[in-house]
């Protein structure tokens, strides 16, 4: 073994050992119903910067962009509960074939602490695929990773990847609330506690075996947890052009 590849090893060793010491407290995370994350506020503005390019023949006053501005909750294997703040754009609208169309914008996320793990920062990012139709509430499916960073990581060590994601799909607390009219804002609260965890990858081949063993991954499905708590707004194409 190299010189830096003993380096790794030794490093991620620190995040190892916190794991380790959570396995008893964290053996089973499955729950009827997952806790959810801290309410993040009603925004004061919406940011319709990443608003994607519209598909050929998409007429811009009938689409809208809608930003999310959330809290994310995600426990996994022996991992414990992990809040994130994020935002997600997307548009969606009819095509020219009377079909509903979406074309996913940008999901943003920064890199949170582990409790209990020392050095260990989790950053959820988009795996590739989302599905966002919801006639007027928020609910739909994501694909992500879950990329860790601590001493010595490598930029490409995550849990998951864009070919092998977490795919959440999300079920309802309870009903969407109307919170405002001018701006339209609608809160939703979601969860899902269905989906399954792969692997680790990226982080070396030896990093990967020890952080699986470590972290207890895979995680088969019913034994994880996500929710989510969001505010989205949205304007029209062309509202956010000047063509309204």
């Amino acid at each position: 073994m190299t010189r830096t590849k003993s380096l790794s090893v030794a490093l991620a060793a620190t995040v190892i050992a916190g794991a380790l010491t959570l396995a008893t407290a964290t053996a089973s995370n499955a729950a009827a119903l997952p806790p959810k994350p801290t309410d993040p506020g009603i925004p004061t503005s919406f940011d319709y910067r990443d608003c994607p390019q519209l598909p050929s023949g998409a007429d811009p006053s009938a689409w809208r962009c809608e930003v999310m501005v959330a809290n994310i909750r995600i426990t996994t294997g022996r991992i414990p509960a992990v809040e994130a703040p994020l935002t997600i754009t997307h548009s969606e609208g009819p095509l020219p074939d009377g079909t509903t169309g979406q074309v996913f914008g940008a999901m943003h996320a920064r890199p949170v602490a582990v409790p209990g793990i020392p050095g260990l920062r989790i950053q959820p990012e988009y795996a590739g695929h989302a599905d966002f139709i919801g006639n007027g509430t928020i609910r739909g499916s994501i694909d992500i990773k879950l990329r860790l960073q601590y001493p010595g990581s490598r930029p490409s060590c995550a849990i998951g990847s864009d070919r092998a994601p977490l795919t959440v799909t999300s079920t309802a607390y309870g009903p969407t609330q109307w919170v405002s009219q001018q701006p339209p804002i609608i809160k939703g609260e979601m969860y899902d506690s269905t989906f399954a965890v792969p692997g680790v990858n990226g982080c070396g081949p030896i990093v990967d075996r020890l952080l699986d063993s470590a972290f207890a991954l895979p995680s088969p499905a019913g034994r994880n947890q996500f929710s989510i708590v969001g505010y989205y707004s949205f304007r029209t194409h062309a509202e956010l052009t000047g063509r309204a």
